[in-house]
């Protein structure tokens, strides 16, 4: 079994506990950062470190996870899988957004987008799609300039690298 799979199945059952109203999104979130730092992904990887001190770590360095969460943490560091926390967090996160009927989308530029120009982008794709977006940025100079948004399966590419390379085969043929 895949640990996509296995991921899923713990995401939707907090899911299914969220939608209960069992608040457990921000703990989550906190215990899946704490869980992806290299130092303590090390350490939660030693068999010989028993279950209970993984979850003290976790739970001390992320300032504290709610009985849901810290039972789920102490389950999964039982289990030798507390290496998926970042991905059961991530599916986590893409159920709430579908059950919100929010989508993600992801923006490059060429430089930091400020926040006027974030809410101007997801403003202008929650429109198009008809759907609230989120928008996730990131920056790659070799654009240089313009933007290029991956939403879903599509991808537009408005950057001033493509229009160029676009001119030149234009001029070449």
């Amino acid at each position: 079994m895949s640990t996509t799979s296995i991921s899923r199945r713990y995401a939707r059952a907090l899911f299914e506990l969220q939608q209960e109203g069992v608040s457990i999104a921000d703990a989550l979130s906190a215990a899946a950062a704490v869980a992806g730092v290299a130092e303590v992904a090390s350490v939660l990887d030693q068999p010989q470190i028993p279950a209970s001190v993984k979850t003290a770590i976790i739970d001390k360095v992320a300032k504290g996870l709610g009985k849901e969460v810290s039972r789920l943490v102490l389950m999964l560091c039982e289990r030798g899988k507390a290496s998926l926390l970042p991905e059961i967090n991530a599916l986590f996160e893409e159920m709430m957004r579908h059950a919100s009927s929010q989508i993600e989308a992801e923006v490059v530029a060429a430089t930091a987008l400020n926040k006027a120009a974030q809410d101007s982008i997801a403003a202008a794709l929650t429109k198009a799609v008809g759907r609230k977006v989120v928008i996730k940025t990131s920056q790659d100079k070799d654009i240089l300039g313009g933007l290029v948004v991956r939403l879903g399966d599509r991808q537009l590419d408005y950057s001033l690298r493509t229009r160029l390379e676009g001119l030149k085969r234009a001029m070449v043929s």
